[in-house]
């Protein structure tokens, strides 16, 4: 009989963390609906190509965005969070680039034997200092951009 017992506090012990282990991984995602985010999505081309692996970030005057990736074929779908796809409504500066950005600046004054950076591709009308916007909301969903390499 004691070892019944024995079996049945293993078996409450056991469920016991089973629930606590499964309260943690239920843990509840961010809360999106009250954004009213837009689903964004579009082609970007440089001249008349697809243009593969840019970032493709609309910026609010506020400073936050949301962002993606061309594909191979430039298409891109845009992301709130890493779990939530969309943009907030409302006017955006749109800012393309294929250069990753970095806050690291080189320590040896560029003598290092590492590659040299990549250079950025696109313009910098079309990035840090864009011409480009859009206007976000319910009905306004596509965006295609066809950038020029020279003005």
């Amino acid at each position: 009989m004691q070892q019944g017992n024995r079996l049945l506090r293993q078996g409450y012990f056991a469920l016991s963390l089973l629930g606590t282990l499964l309260a943690g991984c239920t843990a509840r995602l961010a809360d999106y609906r009250s954004l009213d985010l837009v689903t964004v999505s579009g082609v970007v081309t440089l001249d008349g190509q697809p243009l593969a692996g840019a970032t493709v970030l609309f910026e609010s005057a506020d400073r936050s965005f949301s962002s993606g990736t061309t594909d191979k074929a430039g298409r891109y779908q845009l992301s709130y969070s890493s779990e939530q796809r969309g943009v907030k409504p409302g006017r955006k500066t749109v800012r393309i680039r294929t250069r990753p950005v970095t806050t690291e600046e080189p320590t040896d004054g560029g003598r290092s034997e590492e590659a040299a950076p990549i250079p950025e591709r696109i313009p910098a009308r079309y990035n840090v200092q864009s011409v480009l916007s859009a206007d976000v909301d319910a009905r306004h969903g596509r965006f295609d951009f066809a950038l020029q390499s020279t003005p």
